[in-house]
């Protein structure tokens, strides 16, 4: 794990399996969840799963009405066009996610990334 500034006291670990991928991707792409939010949600929460199912009481709770978190299909439409871009969806925490941007605070959660991956400091 890269060190870097976090909101947090405790990076998150990258997810592990695809459908942790998948869960960091839909609560990252649900609304009114930016960067800050989504780490003040995983440590809250433990997984983007649990931020997840969380979320519509949340918003509901914060005066929204009808909140839905970002679909399933959403998600992996947005993976298979990724895929076809050929483009790599790269978690914090993983050895190819960029030294310098893992350093910043709050640095992005997921990226996308087309070309060969070269870690430079």
């Amino acid at each position: 794990m890269v060190k870097g500034s976090f909101s947090s006291s405790h990076p998150p670990l990258p997810p592990i399996s695809e459908e942790d991928r998948l869960s960091w991707l839909r609560l990252l792409r649900s609304r009114r969840v930016g960067i800050a939010t989504f780490y003040r949600l995983l440590q809250e929460y433990g997984t983007a799963a649990d931020a997840l199912r969380a979320l519509p009481e949340i918003a509901r709770e914060a005066g929204e009405k009808n909140y839905e978190v970002t679909s399933r299909g959403a998600a992996e439409a947005e993976i298979a066009r990724g895929h076809r871009a050929q483009a790599t969806l790269i978690a914090l925490g993983e050895e190819s996610y960029p030294g310098r941007l893992a350093a910043i605070a709050d640095p992005p959660p997921l990226l996308w990334s087309v070309g060969p991956l070269t870690q430079t400091s």
